[in-house]
């Protein structure tokens, strides 16, 4: 049994080299892909290919961009209008409406499509007693494009200050004691609770929208009961309703009342002091503990609290 075993366990010279021979061949086969592997930061082949093929995309797209085309007008001679700085703020679609630049607070200047910093540049200017006096001195803020400038031009109204008083003589009139007097702007006295679009469009810093906005807001509500009420419309700057505050009354009021032991999901949610969440509430209540024998029992509600609750309640009624 050892003979047969060492039998297999003999090579003969041929055996030997042919074993030789293959090791020889394994060991290149490892040793080989050494020699022809890329050293870091060699490009791989395919890779600057592609690359090539994207920056001829890149060029041939770039051949027919607009700034190639100015280009290609200069070199023909045409003559370019000059670009003012800023940045193209691309709110072309947003909607306009008329606005005097002298009274327009942060947010009407945002809702125009002007950026924050713009909108603070142009706010610190009046504030700090600057004034537009016709509709051309808003281009010479600095930073606002010429497409923006030529995008509001058209809806710019600017309200005219009081004239001062002149004598007889045909100079101005000043009295003693005090710089020259002025004849004060008349405010249209407008009860806020009759008022229509037209005459609240009257009012400074009031535009066609904004006094749009007012009315939808207060038919929503169901009627104002206090002239503070009509500073919560959305759009309005604090700053524009205290300037029209003084020509505010309220002589008129008649407020829809919403039924709460009757009233559905749909037209709770519909006030605008009542959420989603509190209607369903209020349902959820109604349905559990039966129907509410007082409207101050809707400070059981967990999503009520004591400033919601005043705000609400004249808009409120039980009935059984």
């Amino acid at each position: 049994m050892w003979e047969t075993i060492r039998g297999y366990l003999t090579f003969t010279r041929k055996e030997r080299f042919g074993v030789l021979f293959l090791l020889v061949i394994i060991s290149l086969l490892f040793v080989i892909p050494y020699f022809f592997r890329r050293q870091p930061g060699e490009p791989d082949p395919a890779t600057g290919e592609k690359m090539k093929i994207e920056i001829q995309k890149f060029e041939t797209a770039q051949s027919g961009s607009p700034r190639n085309a100015d280009d290609h007008n200069r070199d023909d001679g045409r003559k370019q209008e000059p670009v003012s700085p800023g940045i193209r703020i691309g709110k072309e679609n947003r909607p306009l409406y008329y606005f005097d630049p002298n009274t327009l607070g942060p947010e009407g200047w945002q809702q125009l499509g002007i950026p924050d910093h713009l909108t603070q540049t142009i706010v610190h200017f009046t504030e700090k007693g600057g004034r537009f006096h016709k509709p051309e001195d808003l281009k010479k803020i600095y930073g606002l494009h010429q497409d923006e400038y030529e995008r509001l031009l058209p809806y710019i109204r600017i309200i005219t200050l009081p004239e001062p008083v002149r004598s007889s003589s045909g100079h101005n009139a000043h009295p003693a004691g005090s710089g020259i007097s002025y004849v004060s702007k008349k405010l249209e006295i407008t009860d806020i609770n009759l008022a229509d679009s037209s005459q609240w469009s009257s009012l400074p810093g009031i535009g066609i929208r904004l006094a749009s906005r007012i009315v939808h807001f207060r038919e929503k509500l169901g009627g104002f009961y206090k002239v503070d009420q009509v500073g919560e419309t959305f759009g309005l700057a604090d700053s524009t309703f205290q300037k029209i505050k003084p020509a505010l009354i309220l002589n008129h009021v008649s407020l829809v009342f919403i039924d709460i032991n009757n009233a559905s999901t749909e037209s709770l949610q519909g006030h605008p002091y009542i959420r989603w969440q509190m209607a369903k509430s209020i349902i959820a209540f109604r349905s559990q503990h039966g129907n509410f024998r007082s409207v101050d029992e809707l400070m059981q509600l967990a999503l009520m609290d004591s400033g919601k609750f005043v705000k609400l309640k004249p808009y409120l009624t039980v009935n059984p």
